[in-house]
């Protein structure tokens, strides 16, 4: 992992880069106290990330962040500033990745770098950051999904809190109340309360929600290059219940928040791809549908990545940790079982078994076959395949 510091302040940057060493003996870290030093750097070395102040005197970091984008798109770029939001014009969002309120303490940093790797190959890396850092608009965080992260960070804040925000966006507002009432949830009445509603889905799957809904939204097009959202939002509910409900047959009830979440956002990234400005997206979906060649091959024949690589990335982006990000990324080629609940093979499982038919459309990986990995425990696979055949026949009572 290679880092590239840049800031004015000569003394802090030192600072930062004794505690990221002391961290992280691997991290390579590369200082740089003005742009035009820090453009010398990105014109001999390739980096990984670009950590920079907004303001750097003869080069405003604004100018900064636009020149890494050309020049090394594959570069995560994140921005320090005094006040964040105000600091960076609104046509300025292809150009940053990450904005951060100063000041920032070095331990806040390094989590924020750890929590982008997740990816266990250089090259896919690269492939990846570049694919996302090329895009002329990086998808942002949903403005809903920020406000409820801020809100439950404080101390005060209560479920009444909470409801109240959510009350505010009506169509979350009705997307909470049917998902409560869905039959998932053990509920034996009508659910007609926020809070209540809230309460039963638990607040990792009310962000998840939050997030999934907000990021379809913020795009114009109800079905960009032939991607039917609702379609893609159906099964994608499917997958999350079914990997819920493994977790829950396993007895690994405090994962049950995470699995359901990991499951609503496991195909986040074909949205992603489905904005290719090139309108190539839709001609590989449509080859997908009528031949068997896996989805995830078409990708990469085209772009090099696949969506769930795009997926997991641009959720380490927005902060989500290794842990979440790294089941999205695997969903595909989960790796072998260690130690645990593998939340990844149970992930592919669901994702597999759910939307066979004409709901699920190009979504549905089972068309395509199972890893070897999902079958190397012959008794954990005939179990997860009854408990997710009898989840397949209440699914329909959401949609």
């Amino acid at each position: 992992m290679r880092i590239l510091l840049v800031d004015g302040d000569e003394t802090m940057l030192q600072r930062l880069r004794q505690v990221f060493w002391r961290r992280h003996r691997g991290w390579e870290v590369i200082l740089a106290t003005t742009g035009a030093q820090a453009l010398e750097v990105l014109d001999r070395d390739a980096v990984d990330i670009v950590i920079a102040e907004l303001k750097l005197g003869t080069m405003e970091g604004i100018d900064l962040f636009r020149r890494v984008r050309k020049m090394q798109p594959g570069a995560v770029r994140i921005a320090l500033g005094d006040q964040a939001a105000s600091e960076w014009p609104e046509d300025g969002d292809g150009d940053l990745h990450r904005l951060f309120a100063k000041p920032v303490e070095a331990e806040f940093l390094i989590g924020v770098v750890e929590s982008l790797d997740i990816e266990d190959d250089a090259t896919n890396v690269r492939a990846v950051r570049a694919f996302v850092g090329g895009l002329r608009q990086v998808p942002s965080l949903p403005s809903l999904y920020a406000e409820l992260v801020d809100l439950l960070h404080r101390d005060e804040a209560g479920m009444g809190e909470v409801a109240r925000l959510i009350r505010r966006d009506l169509g979350m507002a009705s997307q909470v109340l049917k998902l409560a009432n869905s039959g998932h949830f053990g509920s034996n009445r009508p659910v007609v309360d926020i809070g209540q509603a809230l309460a039963m889905l638990g607040v990792d799957s009310l962000k998840s929600l939050v997030l999934f809904r907000g990021f379809i939204s913020s795009f114009e097009s109800p079905s960009p290059q032939g991607l039917d959202l609702e379609q893609l939002w159906f099964h994608s509910f499917q997958v999350a219940m079914g990997v819920r409900k493994l977790a829950a047959l396993e007895g690994e009830t405090q994962l049950t928040d995470l699995a359901f979440s990991v499951g609503l956002l496991h195909d986040i990234g074909l949205v992603v791809l489905a904005t290719d400005p090139v309108g190539r997206y839709q001609g590989i979906l449509q080859q997908a549908q009528s031949s068997r060649i896996p989805l995830a091959v078409l990708e990469h024949d085209t772009y090099g990545v696949d969506h769930a690589q795009i997926g997991a990335h641009l959720l380490s982006l927005w902060g989500l940790p290794p842990t979440f990000c790294r089941p999205v990324r695997e969903h595909h080629a989960p790796p072998a079982a260690g130690e645990g609940f593998p939340l990844s093979l149970a992930l592919h499982l669901s994702d597999a078994r759910h939307g066979g038919g004409a709901m699920a459309g190009i979504f549905a990986d089972g068309r395509w076959g199972l890893h070897p990995h999902a079958l190397s425990d012959s008794a954990r696979f005939e179990r997860w395949k009854a408990c997710l055949a009898l989840d397949t026949s209440e699914s329909n009572s959401y949609v």
